[in-house]
């Protein structure tokens, strides 16, 4: 499975800390949300990016809206990112 392009290491970090705050095991959130296990990893590492219905299933299974997820998301993003509230540069 090759690498996102442009992986979203901040939401995998979210998806992790949730996941072992409340002490669940990749696999069971994987059960949980309809994915591999292995796609959990995939994402909590950063190598892969969920679409959108598959990130919904994964915070449901952690007990959260899609809102909470992305809220700690936010908070993780790394310091060398634009803040969220600026505009981002046009892409090439």
């Amino acid at each position: 499975m090759p690498a996102s392009p442009d992986p979203q290491v901040a939401l995998g970090r979210a998806i992790r800390l949730r996941r072992e705050e409340l002490g669940l095991e990749q696999q069971t959130v994987a059960l949980d949300a309809g994915v591999r296990p292995s796609w959990i990893s995939h994402i909590e590492s950063g190598r892969q990016n969920p679409a959108w219905g598959t990130v919904d299933r994964i915070a449901r299974a952690l007990g959260w809206s899609i809102a909470q997820l992305a809220q700690l998301a936010d908070e993780l993003e790394t310091e060398d990112r634009r803040p969220t509230n600026e505009p981002l540069p046009p892409r090439d």
